[in-house]
């Protein structure tokens, strides 16, 4: 009798908790923390074709977002570098990600600075499971200007849509 009653009891706790889910549970947002390194190279003027300054970097990305990832410099103000990025990952995702603002602070060497977004890299999307993507990335490093090298590691959340169903 007794494992009777229990089993009505968890039933009926059971609907009273699907009753309780908000609307619209099921389709909510999947969010994650990632985290990982970039490693770029600055390329030659002639391949750089996306900067109206023709400056930009390609190179690799690390951790949680695998691939290749680089910057055309929109444009140089001080201190204040105007970016776009561009980042595939390893399986042949796109990453769609607004202009950013990278943050220059200068050392005693003249060919090496720390870099940084302060405000973050926002992602707006992108292909494949980035689909309907979005987020911020921080990320902080160094760059060697003599050897034409970037080093970063980068953090942040991406939020991914609901899984359509097939």
């Amino acid at each position: 009798m007794k494992m009777k009653a229990l089993a009505k009891l968890a039933a009926l706790s059971s609907a009273a908790m699907c009753l309780g889910v908000p609307p619209g549970f099921a389709d909510a947002e999947h969010c994650r923390h990632v985290g990982g390194s970039v490693l770029t190279n600055f390329l030659q003027p002639a391949d750089c074709a996306a900067s109206p300054i023709n400056l930009c970097t390609d190179g690799t990305s690390t951790g949680d977002i695998r691939g290749g990832v680089g910057v055309a410099i929109l444009d140089i103000n001080g201190n204040d570098y105007h970016v776009h990025h561009h980042w595939v990952t390893d399986t042949g995702d796109t990453i769609f990600l607004k202009d950013a603002h990278l943050i220059a602070f200068p050392t005693k060497d003249p060919n090496r600075v720390l870099a940084d977004y302060l405000n973050g890299v926002d992602i707006t999307g992108g292909t494949g499971g980035f689909e309907g993507a979005n987020g911020t990335l921080f990320a902080f490093g160094a760059a060697d200007l003599k050897l034409g090298q970037i080093t970063l590691r980068y953090e942040g959340t991406v939020c991914f849509p609901k899984v359509k169903e097939p």
